[in-house]
């Protein structure tokens, strides 16, 4: 009997759970699974979303507990789940991880992400360079590595974690949202000066624009751009890495003739899978979806003046209420599901990556559903908001994603730490130390951020232009509104303690961006299981261990200094040129 096809194995996956080995060929064999099997499956689900919320809660980075739960659930530690669950578990928690990426192209401004790709691409390019850098200088020249070793680590952590990203963001942006909304309350005092105050509150409060999420913002924009950047470039270097490993295992031409066209396919497929999805979005997917509004008349709901769906359907059977919001999230969901499968399927087989493919789909779907020009503007932002992909797929998919699937994922990469294996003395230190380093190499990604916004700010000088008015202002009316004079007094004589708010303006966004791009993840065990195969060699035993503590680490401590300067600086990093 034939092997299956992949195809059929990836649906067979999650079956595998409850699987009986007297299954015949022809069909499942349905049985009862026993309660003990029960019981663990229900107490890891539950266990996922309760130490994701607790750790929320200490250190804004639930994506932590969900790792270390893996682990302890999974091989590495106490092996409770059987292995066909973890693999089942691992395809799963990757249809996660592309929801999540689908779900971050949604939310991009495609107008910020473009404006701004210059500076995505150079803070990936030094994400990239300096991690396989300080991998030669630390692991080849003070380790005693191998040159191939000591590439394939640095190519192991030179990805970024894009999934470990956006849930590091989506964790720790909604608090620092709400902690900005606070009462003013007056107190004791003039009153004549408590009005004046209060009205210049009302100003200042009545000029800001709408608060939007840090995915939203342009600080965000870039951080997502670069990681995607970042996550084909480590692609490039999945694909190198087994050439190298068939390099280094024999000699003569032929190992050498495909490496070229190894290094290219990966760059050239994102390259032209990017632009042409730039041509037919603009060119045709767009002009058919409103084609005679033949894309609104289906995606959003019925309202006065706008039927649903085919105008004979409505008029005949209006009384079982045809066009509501659950008939058009239907149909936005189908479109949803075509057009991520499309988009992964063509990554796939061109040599992308699936995630670039997921991310891709998210903003064509973003770009084709936006009103036209020609659309009133006192109708526009209702249209944008009936039709938004990003809402639908929030209230259909959001809750699956944000308690099943993405929690899956984080727990797959505890599946596959060696956790034992890491507690020798000399992995130990030299696993710390790497580590370090490697963050170290990730948080000089804010760098071109610092530069570039101190630049913009001195030519912005320079030019004469008066800065937009910034929250600072707004927080310092707000603080005199709240606090007695005498209070006010002693909180200006100590600001000289705190850092410039001209200083901040920049210095927050570049650590931010560094902070961000220190989580590794799945691509970086990808690498270096593939260089630490048996059959390959390229790694040995204690330079793999060194590297899974590098991802490790790095994946556990980039969340935390999100979550830290993102509670303490939000409003820093949505204020001035990052606005």
């Amino acid at each position: 009997m034939p092997s299956p096809s992949g195809l059929s194995y990836i649906f067979r996956l999650p079956l595998s759970i409850f699987s009986s080995s007297s299954a015949s060929s022809e069909s499942l064999s349905y049985s009862q699974p026993p309660a003990t099997d029960l019981l663990v499956l229900l107490s890891f689900l539950f266990l996922l979303n309760v130490v994701k919320v607790a750790a929320n809660y200490v250190l804004n980075a639930g994506i932590i507990a969900e790792i270390i739960l893996g682990a302890v659930y999974g091989t590495p530690l106490s092996a409770i789940l059987p292995q066909s669950w973890e693999v089942s578990f691992t395809a799963l928690g990757y249809l996660g991880l592309i929801g999540l990426v689908f779900e971050g192209g949604l939310s991009t401004d495609i107008q910020a992400l473009l404006s701004n790709l210059p500076l995505s691409f150079t803070c990936a390019v030094v994400g990239v360079a300096l991690p396989i850098s300080f991998s030669f200088a630390l692991l080849q020249v003070g380790f005693g590595s191998r040159s191939l070793e000591a590439f394939a680590a640095g190519s192991a952590l030179a990805s970024t974690s894009l999934g470990t990203t956006l849930m590091a963001l989506d964790s720790v942006s909604p608090r620092s949202r709400q902690s900005n909304q606070s009462s003013t309350v007056l107190v004791d005092g003039d009153k004549a000066t408590a009005h004046v105050q209060e009205q210049a509150c009302t100003n200042v409060e009545n000029s800001r624009p709408p608060e939007r999420s840090l995915q939203q913002s342009r600080i965000g924009t870039v951080l997502i751009s670069a990681a995607v950047i970042d996550d084909v470039i480590g692609l490039v270097l999945v694909s190198l890495v087994p050439a190298l490993a068939e390099i280094n295992a024999q000699t003569g031409p032929k190992s050498n003739s495909s490496l070229p066209w190894t290094i290219i396919r990966p760059i050239l497929a994102s390259i032209l899978m990017a632009l042409v999805t730039l041509l037919v979005s603009r060119f045709v997917l767009r002009p058919l979806f409103w084609f005679n509004d033949i894309g609104e008349r289906w995606c959003a709901p019925r309202r006065p003046g706008k039927p649903w769906g085919f105008e004979g359907i409505i008029r005949n059977q209006s009384n079982l209420g045809w066009g509501t919001r659950s008939h058009a999230d239907a149909i936005q969901l189908t479109l949803t599901m075509l057009t991520i499968s499309a988009f992964s399927v063509i990554a796939f087989y061109t040599g992308s990556s699936v995630l670039f493919g997921a991310y891709t789909a998210g903003l064509t779907l973003s770009y084709i559903a936006q009103p036209p020009a020609s659309c009133p503007d006192d109708t526009k932002q209702t249209r944008a908001d009936a039709l938004s992909f990003e809402k639908m797929y929030s209230r259909t998919i959001g809750p699956l994603q944000d308690h099943f699937l993405a929690p899956l994922f984080f727990a797959s990469i505890g599946f596959s730490i060696p956790f034992r294996a890491l507690w020798r003395p000399v992995i130990l230190w030299r696993g710390i130390l790497y580590s370090i380093l490697m963050c170290i190499a990730k948080l000089a990604t804010g760098i071109p951020v610092l530069c570039w916004s101190i630049w913009e700010h001195s030519r912005g000088t320079r030019s004469g232009a008066s800065p937009p008015l910034s929250l600072d202002v707004a927080d310092s009316v707000e603080m005199t509104v709240r606090r007695p004079s005498s209070e006010t007094r002693s909180r200006s004589s100590s600001q000289d303690q705190n850092p410039s708010p001209s200083f901040l303006l920049h210095l927050a966004p570049a650590l931010f961006m560094g902070s961000a791009m220190v989580s590794r993840g799945e691509i970086g065990l990808l690498v270096v299981q593939i260089a630490h195969d048996p059959q390959s060699s390229l790694l040995s035993d204690d330079t793999y261990l060194i590297a899974i503590w590098a991802i490790l680490l790095c994946t556990l401590t980039g969340p935390i200094m999100v979550g830290i300067l993102v509670k303490r600086w939000n409003r820093w990093l949505q204020t001035g040129i990052w606005r």
